[in-house]
C-alpha cells in the first residue's frame, strides 16, 4: 500500500459542522426542557389567573409569603409583570414571593411570560442564591420530576405566551423557583419555594 496524505473532502467538513451544529443547538435546548408546545393568552386571562381562586391560599403581604393548602395546588406565576421589576415573578400581586406547599401536594405551576421583548421560563431547584450569570442553565437541576416550564417567548401582539407544569412535591425542604435564562436569576429574577 502506498503511504500518503489523508485528505477530507470539503464535503465531509460541511457534513461534520452540520451535524455538530445540530447537536449543540439539540443539546441547549434540551438542557431548558427541549421543545414543548405553549400557547397565548390575552391580558384580561393574565389578570384572572392573577386572582386568587378559592380557600386554599394565604396570601401574607407583610412577610411577602404565600401559603397554599391542600393536595391540589395551581400556583400561578407571571413573569416581569406589566408594572414590576423586569427580572421577577409576580404571584398574586407579591413579588417574588416565598411560596409554601405541602409535602405530597400535587403542584400545577401556570407560568405566563409577560415581558414584550425577552424570553423567560421557571425551575424548581435545589440550587441556593447567589446565582452566577451561566449558572442558572447550566448547573441547576430541577428539584421535581416536571419542576420547570422552559423559556417562552415575550408578548406579541397583546398576547401573552403560556404554558403549565405539573409535579409532586415529594420532598420536605427548602428549594428555589427560577428563571433559567442566563443572568435573569443573577438579576433578582427568583424566590423561595418551601415543601413541608
Amino acid at each position: 500500500m502506498k503511504k500518503g496524505n489523508v485528505r477530507l473532502p470539503v464535503t465531509g467538513i460541511v457534513f461534520l459542522l452540520v451535524g455538530v451544529s445540530i447537536t449543540v443547538f439539540a443539546f441547549g435546548f434540551s438542557m431548558w426542557g427541549g421543545f414543548t408546545q405553549d400557547t397565548t393568552i390575552s391580558a384580561s386571562e393574565v389578570s384572572a389567573l392573577n386572582t386568587p381562586a378559592g380557600t386554599n391560599v394565604k396570601i401574607d403581604k407583610n412577610s411577602n409569603t404565600i401559603y397554599f393548602y391542600g393536595l391540589d395546588v395551581i400556583i400561578p406565576i407571571i413573569a416581569s409583570p406589566e408594572n414590576g421589576p423586569m427580572y421577577a415573578f409576580e404571584i398574586y400581586g407579591l413579588v417574588n414571593p416565598k411560596i409554601v406547599v405541602q409535602k405530597g401536594a400535587n403542584v400545577t405551576i401556570e407560568f405566563v411570560n409577560g415581558d414584550n421583548d425577552m424570553y423567560h421560563g421557571v425551575v424548581v431547584t435545589p440550587g441556593a442564591p447567589p446565582y452566577y450569570y451561566m449558572g442558572e442553565m447550566m448547573f441547576d437541576r430541577s428539584a421535581f420530576a416536571g419542576s420547570f416550564v422552559q423559556p417562552l417567548p415575550p408578548e406579541s401582539n397583546h398576547k401573552f405566551y403560556f404554558a403549565k407544569a405539573t409535579f409532586k412535591a415529594n420532598i420536605s425542604g427548602s428549594f428555589y423557583y427560577i428563571c433559567q435564562v442566563p443572568g435573569h436569576a443573577e438579576n433578582g429574577m427568583y424566590g423561595q419555594f418551601v415543601v413541608r
